[in-house]
């Protein structure tokens, strides 16, 4: 009777290609006269790490193809791309990159976490335009710097934490080390932040300010245009929504009003836990992912959850051309917003029936117009004539609030 391990190779490699890698290996375990051969067959695994840009072992010195994915990007390859937070108001972006680490491993590529600082308002008061954001990496994911690792530790993927930026970071000078490099995990001597998924779950924070008036934003839920339902999230085991932190070591204590109460089913995230209070550490985040605000003192010590944003790059057409769409503006964006500096923006073109719109919505906001609402939209129905030769308008409405009252 035919079986299937009188395939040929070929036909197995195609067979494979369709398969996730869990059930390559699931389908390896049945036999070992598949096993044993094609377990480290490069070929095998090639299929797995190509999507990330990895087609030759030679940076990663020459270990297997199998290696660098089970080890490294099965866990942490979803990481990749962009991902914004639900902190309050302001929210947040941070971006996950594939990129050679110069520093410790000899241009061996790592993941690095980068968050996007914006600085603030524009400098020229007469032609305000946008800023682009300082990358400020705090982690590192990759396999151990040669230096400190064994024969038998040597394919171990380990998780760092520490600031390197392009800013001056001399008030952050720790053991001697100057900027723009400052480690802050002890090297493992110290506590240090953690890396968690969050299952889905419909707890919302309840943000009732100091003054007890009703404040609301937009909830960060799967129907939002910008996200991404498709890029999964790092496989560690999913846990319940981050805790409230209620930090007694500050000079002035004054007990936190922030809990969780019943909202809109949001889909899974993944959160950055700080070290515990009571553990000696040099790494305290607050400012990078929770950015302050003119409100942000009930909010500063909450853990937000960041979720995996679409990034489709706007394409290069300029706006008098014949083949400008509007589908060739979708994407991120970043807007000046006066007092509040720069923002980012996603760009969605809405069509229905008859309807066409543009419509931004805040991935970083102010008190004024939060995260996660609608900016502007146009209607690309009722076209402006406005005499600009090089550009396009519309019809169309903004969002204006007071703070914290949209």
């Amino acid at each position: 009777m035919p079986s299937v391990l009188d395939l040929p190779y070929d036909v197995l490699r195609e067979i494979f290609i369709r398969l996730s890698a869990v059930d390559v290996l699931y389908f390896l375990c049945t036999s070992r006269k598949l096993y044993y051969p094609l377990i480290d067959d490069d070929s095998t695994w090639y299929n797995f790490c190509a999507p990330y840009g990895i087609t030759n072992t030679s940076m990663f010195r020459n270990r297997s193809f199998r290696i660098i994915y089970g080890r490294l990007l099965h866990r942490y390859g979803p990481l990749l791309g962009l991902w914004c937070s639900d902190y309050p108001f302001h929210g947040n972006v941070v971006e996950f990159r594939l990129v050679p680490d110069r520093w410790l491993r000899r241009g061996e590529p790592i993941i690095v976490g980068d968050v996007w600082e914006f600085s603030g308002k524009s400098t020229t008061a007469t032609n305000r335009r946008p800023i682009y954001p300082r990358y400020i990496e705090f982690m590192q994911v990759g396999f151990l710097p040669w230096k400190k690792s064994t024969f038998k530790t040597t394919n171990d993927v380990h998780v760092s934490w520490h600031i390197r930026s392009e800013r001056a970071l001399g008030f952050l000078v720790h053991n001697g080390i100057p900027p723009p490099w400052v480690r802050m995990d002890g090297d493992g001597r110290l506590a240090t932040p953690s890396l968690h998924v969050i299952a889905p779950s419909s707890m919302t924070i309840d943000l009732g300010n100091s003054y007890t008036q009703p404040v609301t934003e937009p909830e960060m839920v799967n129907s939002v245009p910008w996200y991404d339902s498709n890029r999964g999230l790092p496989r560690l085991i999913p846990e319940g929504p981050p805790p409230i932190i209620e930090r007694k070591d500050r000079w002035l204590y004054r007990p936190t009003n922030v809990r969780y109460i019943e909202g809109e089913l949001k889909p899974a995230s993944i959160a950055f836990f700080p070290p515990p209070h009571d553990k000696e550490s040099d790494v305290r985040l607050p400012e990078l992912h929770n950015p302050p605000h003119y409100i942000s003192r009930d909010y500063q010590d909450l853990i937000p959850r960041y979720y995996p944003m679409l990034f489709p790059a706007p394409q290069s057409i300029d706006a008098a051309s014949d083949e400008w769409t509007p589908s060739s503006v979708v994407g991120i964006w970043l807007g000046d917003y006066g007092p509040h500096g720069t923002e980012c923006l996603f760009l969605q073109h809405h069509t229905q029936a008859s309807e066409s719109v543009l419509r931004a919505w805040k991935i970083t906001g102010d008190i004024g117009v939060p995260r996660g609402a609608c900016s502007w939209e146009a209607n690309l129905q009722r076209p402006i004539a406005d005499g600009g030769l090089r550009r396009r308008a519309f019809e169309g409405n903004g969002t204006l609030a007071q703070s914290a009252l949209m």
